[in-house]
């Protein structure tokens, strides 16, 4: 028997990103935009750049509650806020990782239509699509 010491222990993960899905409000079906700028609000981040996007993954500030990014196409921009609660949570026996749980999500009506949370927590290590986005 083992147990967690210093050197064992670890924060495995302290940066968690949001994946989303794009998808037609008309169709339900997964969908892509072409030349689409994503920016961080309050930072310097620029994620995505004029590129086609149909699943992409979003950087959560965890220095903060929430944060804002900036989707803009050629012509259309909208923002989006993502609120979420952290806790720590316990991983292998002696990592611990932050937890994200997505509280809401607000978003501006230029060209998305809606936005759906599926999977409200962002766990170390998994990989699942967190928010739908419906564009027109």
């Amino acid at each position: 028997m083992s147990a967690c010491n210093s050197a064992d222990s670890a924060l495995l993960s302290y940066q968690h990103t949001v994946q989303v899905g794009l998808y037609s409000c008309h169709t339900q079906n997964d969908t892509t935009l072409t030349n689409v700028q994503v920016r961080g609000v309050g930072v310097d981040s620029l994620l995505y750049d004029e590129e086609e996007l149909g699943e992409f993954f979003l950087n959560i500030n965890m220095n903060a509650d929430e944060t804002q990014f900036i989707l803009r196409t050629q012509t259309l921009q909208d923002e989006m806020t993502i609120r979420y609660t952290k806790s720590l949570e316990s991983v292998g026996g002696s990592g611990i990782a932050m937890e994200l749980r997505i509280d809401s999500i607000g978003n501006t009506n230029t060209f998305i239509d809606s936005v759906s949370i599926v999977n409200k927590y962002i766990r170390y290590n998994e990989s699942s699509e967190n928010v739908q986005i419906f564009i027109y």
